[in-house]
């Protein structure tokens, strides 16, 4: 990552490396516009369908190859650039900004739109970063449904010793100590004094809960406007790991109510996965993310899925 003025972190541009762990070890690659590489040749001649989504999407640990957003262009014929604007960390509230500062949205036939549902509902709340989070830009929405930008932090000491620790691969494993030793004292503590914290906690979360809500769902609102107003297709393709795990939830009905009430196009992709899952394993072991097998057989699923709402209209 490197800084951005109007997103807060960005994919460095012209820039290879690799993503190592103990299941994989995955050469990525960015473009000249901070972009997940493309495994085929952008024509200028063709239209963009735009992919959103957090590090599922970006998927730097996926052999380049397999990324949902290059097996989706072969599977709708190669008949559009399908580009890659997935990034780790973010959610709709810089999705939003992503699409304002950084899609040409005048050469843009579709953008499909994942919703991670836990997470997002996280991302959108600027009152959970710590020091050690990346700065990124938020969507802030009121009750009215009105919005103001929050900035991200200016590119300061901190942010300039980070990148420098980046260029040495050191950031990611210092900032994992960090927290190993922060969660190791707060264990130390007093029973009461960790009863209390936890207490404080279960309160704040209900506080915060319809707050995220209100983020999310004006996020996705604005996105849908904004896409209007550019006579580009909006298709939303929502995920909940609590669906997945245990079943339809609360929080996924209520997402699928709102959609439903707001006339958005969108597909649960939890029953197809789940159904998959009883065929082979789904995600690489050690970190959750979808393997190269998940990508290929996904983009198939939306390719065929999606037609009576967006493919149709753009082919």
């Amino acid at each position: 990552m490197e800084y951005d003025k109007d997103i807060g972190m960005w994919h460095k541009k012209d820039y290879s490396g690799y993503l190592i762990k103990e299941c994989y070890k995955t050469k990525y690659v960015f473009d000249e516009r901070g972009l997940v590489d493309n495994y085929y040749e952008y024509s200028n001649n063709k239209n963009d369908i735009i992919m959103l989504g957090d590090s599922q999407v970006e998927a730097l640990m996926v052999n380049n190859k397999d990324i949902i957003h290059n097996q989706l262009y072969f599977d709708l014929g190669e008949k559009y650039n399908v580009l890659n604007y997935g990034l780790s960390g973010t959610g709709p509230s810089q999705h939003l900004q992503v699409l304002e500062k950084k899609v040409n949205l005048n050469n843009s036939k579709a953008v499909i739109h994942f919703i991670f549902l836990e997470n997002d509902l996280n991302d959108g709340d600027q009152r959970v970063l710590d020091g050690t989070n990346r700065p990124k830009v938020f969507s802030v929405f009121d009750e009215d449904g009105n919005y103001s930008v929050v900035k991200p932090k200016k590119y300061d000491t901190y942010e300039m010793v980070r990148d420098l620790l980046g260029k040495f691969e050191m950031y990611v494993y210092l900032k994992k100590t960090f927290y190993y030793y922060r969660h190791a004292k707060f264990l130390q503590g007093e029973p009461k004094q960790k009863k209390e914290k936890n207490a404080n906690e279960v309160k704040l979360k209900i506080e915060n809960e319809e707050y995220k809500w209100r983020q999310l769902k004006g996020a996705i609102t604005h996105i849908s406007k904004l896409l209007k107003k550019k006579n580009t297709e909006y298709f939303l393709v929502i995920y909940s790991k609590h669906e997945f795990e245990n079943g339809i939830t609360d929080r996924a009905r209520r997402l699928e109510q709102f959609l439903n009430e707001t006339g958005i196009s969108y597909v649960n992709i939890v029953p197809f996965l789940k159904n998959e899952a009883k065929q082979y394993e789904i995600s690489f072991v050690c970190d959750r993310h979808w393997n190269g097998k998940t990508h290929n057989v996904l983009s198939k699923f939306l390719s065929n899925s999606i037609a009576e709402h967006v493919v149709l209209k753009i082919r």
